[in-house]
C-alpha cells in the first residue's frame, strides 16, 4: 500500500525555513500567537499555515511585520538583523547594559535568587538595540535555566528583558512568584484570570487571579511581581 502523504504542510526549502522561523521569532517578541493574530486581522488558521512554510503575501508579511515590531526586508529573509556584540570591555563602542550573570530565571520549576544580586555591565551595540525598541535603562540580561520553556527557550540562554513597566500580561515574562524567579509564558483570559504557560508539555499550566500581578520589587506573600517581558535572546549553542 502507497504511504499516504501529509498535505497539510507544504514542502519547505531553506528560504521558506528562514521565513518560518523569523516568523516564529517575531511573534514571540510580538506577545504571542494569539495577540499578533488579533492586532494584525489574521485568522488564526492562516497564521498557522504560514508557520507550517505556505507562501504568505507581501500585504500579508507586511501587516505581520508591523505589528511585531519587525522590518518586512528581515520578516521575509533579505536582510540580516544588526547583531548584539556583546563585550565587558567599555571601550567597545555602544551601551551598557546590567547582567546577572549568577541570577538565572528558571525555566523549570523555580529557582531561589539571591537577596541582591550584584549585576556586571556588558557593553551592546546601539544599532541593535535600537532595532529591538529597547532602551538601556529598561534593558537587562539574565540566563534561563531549566527545560520547561523548551523548544522556545533552552537552558544557558540568555534573554534581553524589558522592564518598561506595561498593562499587558502576555507574551513570555520573567517574574518573581513566592520567592522564585521564573520565565514563563503569560496568557490573559476573559474572566480575570492569567495562565502561566510552559512550552514544554511535561510541565503543568497555572491559572491565577490577574490582581496578584504587579511590577516593581518583589514584595514576598501572593504578589507575583513582573520583572520584564522576553524581547531578545541569545541561545546557547548545544
Amino acid at each position: 500500500m502507497a504511504k499516504k502523504t501529509d498535505l497539510s504542510v507544504a514542502p519547505v526549502n531553506r528560504q521558506q525555513e528562514m521565513i518560518v522561523s523569523r516568523l516564529r521569532e517575531a511573534i514571540t517578541n510580538g506577545g504571542g500567537y494569539s495577540v499578533v493574530a488579533e492586532k494584525s486581522g489574521i485568522p488564526p488558521a492562516s497564521l498557522n499555515r504560514y508557520l507550517k512554510g505556505h507562501e504568505m503575501k507581501i500585504s500579508t508579511a507586511s501587516r505581520l511585520a508591523d505589528v511585531t515590531g519587525v522590518s518586512l526586508g528581515w520578516l521575509v529573509g533579505g536582510e540580516t538583523r544588526a547583531q548584539p556584540i556583546i563585550s565587558s570591555e567599555p571601550n567597545v563602542p555602544g551601551v551598557g547594559l546590567r547582567y546577572y550573570e549568577e541570577t538565572q530565571a528558571s525555566a523549570g520549576f523555580g529557582l531561589i535568587g539571591a537577596d541582591a544580586p550584584v549585576p556586571r555591565m556588558v557593553f551592546v551595540s546601539q544599532d541593535f538595540l535600537s532595532e529591538l525598541g529597547l532602551t538601556a535603562h529598561h534593558t537587562i540580561i539574565l540566563k534561563v535555566s531549566g527545560d520547561s520553556m523548551e523548544p522556545t527557550l533552552k537552558s544557558g540562554d540568555k534573554l534581553f528583558l524589558n522592564t518598561t513597566p506595561t498593562k499587558l500580561l502576555n507574551g513570555i515574562t520573567v517574574f518573581v512568584s513566592s520567592g522564585q524567579l521564573m520565565v514563563k509564558r503569560l496568557s490573559p483570559t476573559a474572566s480575570d484570570t492569567v495562565m502561566i504557560i510552559s512550552d514544554n508539555d511535561r510541565y503543568p499550566t497555572q491559572e491565577v487571579d490577574i490582581d496578584r500581578f504587579h511590577w516593581g520589587e518583589p514584595d514576598g506573600g501572593d504578589a507575583i511581581t513582573i520583572i520584564g517581558r522576553v524581547a531578545y535572546r541569545l541561545q546557547a549553542m548545544s
